[in-house]
């Protein structure tokens, strides 16, 4: 652990299961709050080891969770040496190396994943165009005979604060990511934001990023260290379409002059569970059935965000007006609120999320929700 002390009181600490986390701590504000980190990029791989393999049950099942979230499920048929009779089907056959190579058949067959060819008995799965964030997971309804593993968050293996410039301290962290295909560790150092820069070109909201500042050019070179990695953009301020790494380079769909290339990263807020009174009755409306209709975001110096009641219902907060050119980037939304209706239903939690997904600044003063609250 450590103490980050300027410009904010941040207590930050390595989990043991590789999750970086901070607690604000604002004596002055009565500010204890945590919060936690998953730094972009993955690490390890989905695979699948075979053993008993004359024991796996016809039926059984193999579902794979894409970046997406979407999924894709194989089946086990009857052992035989036969060609399976479903497009998505595998058969278990001779010894646990042949059917972990008639999985690798079925599986790789498949145009979303791409897979290695099985070491022994191991399968090891990629997807072939995964999303910038979210991770290659896959479940088995027989976890003793098709044994898995998934593909997860990057593991902070350290962290550091050394003092910086204008008496600010730096937060050092070392990253151990798999990039492409084997085991990397790189230090780096966290960016701090400046909010009195509201140039969009200047924003850096990408992990183990890179930026280019020259003449104007579609292509981005020296990015080794994300080699076949899918990067997040900004191209001249705005967001550009994702991109995967090959030669350590990448080419853009416009010419562009100041670009900031690297991993990306969700960053989502979940409130408590809400208290919206309890109406004519005395007492608290915790365990009382409600339903919000709109949500106000108060906002500074913020580009994107999505709001819902839950991370597969979001809206996307409108930053573009009638009056902006299409050809340039979202101006800044330097402070006000956003109303947005609220897609719920009636439930007793009335929890709000907020996501940003994009390589832009997104800073919440307040929210301000509208519902119903039932006593009944």
């Amino acid at each position: 652990m450590e103490y980050q002390q300027s410009p904010d009181g941040l207590v930050w600490v390595v989990r043991d299961d590789g999750v970086l986390g901070s607690m604000t701590y604002q004596r002055s504000e009565n500010v204890v709050a945590w919060s936690r980190h998953k730094v972009g990029g993955k690490f390890t791989e989905c695979t699948i080891t075979v053993s008993d393999y004359a024991n796996i049950a016809t039926g059984t099942k193999l579902v794979f969770t894409k970046s997406d979230g979407n999924t894709v499920t194989f089946t086990s048929e009857a052992s035989s040496g036969d060609a399976p009779d479903e497009t998505l089907g595998f058969r278990p056959n001779e010894s646990n190396d042949t059917t972990a190579d008639n999985i690798y058949t079925a599986v790789n067959a498949h145009a979303d994943f791409t897979v290695e060819n099985p070491a022994a008995a191991v399968v090891t799965i990629k997807e072939t165009s995964p999303e910038a964030t979210g991770f290659l997971t896959v479940k088995s309804y027989d976890t003793t005979r098709l044994a898995t593993t998934n593909q997860s968050h990057p593991v902070v293996e350290s962290v550091a604060s050394i003092s910086g410039s204008l008496n600010e301290d730096e937060l050092w962290v070392i990253v151990k990511r798999t990039i492409n295909g084997s085991t990397r560790r790189y230090v780096e150092v966290f960016s701090d934001f400046d909010f009195d820069e509201t140039d969009a070109e200047v924003f850096h909201f990408v992990d183990s990023g890179l930026a280019y500042d020259g003449t104007a050019t579609t292509s981005i070179t020296g990015l080794e260290h994300l080699e076949g990695e899918t990067v997040s953009i900004l191209a001249d301020g705005g967001t550009h379409a994702t991109k995967k790494v090959s030669s350590g380079a990448i080419t853009l769909d416009r010419s562009s002059k100041k670009v900031k290339v690297g991993l990306a990263y969700n960053s989502i807020l979940q409130t408590m569970r809400l208290e919206g009174g309890a109406g004519q009755y005395e007492g608290t409306a915790q365990s009382k059935t409600k339903r919000i209709s709109k949500v106000t975001l108060r906002l500074f110096e913020t580009v994107g965000a999505k709001v819902g009641s839950s991370l597969t219902n979001l809206e996307i907060v409108p930053f573009r007006t009638t009056s902006d050119p299409l050809d340039t980037p979202v101006s800044t939304f330097l402070a006000g609120d956003k109303t947005i209706e609220f897609s719920d239903d009636y439930n007793t939690d009335g929890f709000i999320f907020i996501k940003q997904d994009q390589p832009l600044p997104l800073s919440i003063l307040a929210i301000y929700p509208e519902l119903i609250t039932h006593d009944g």
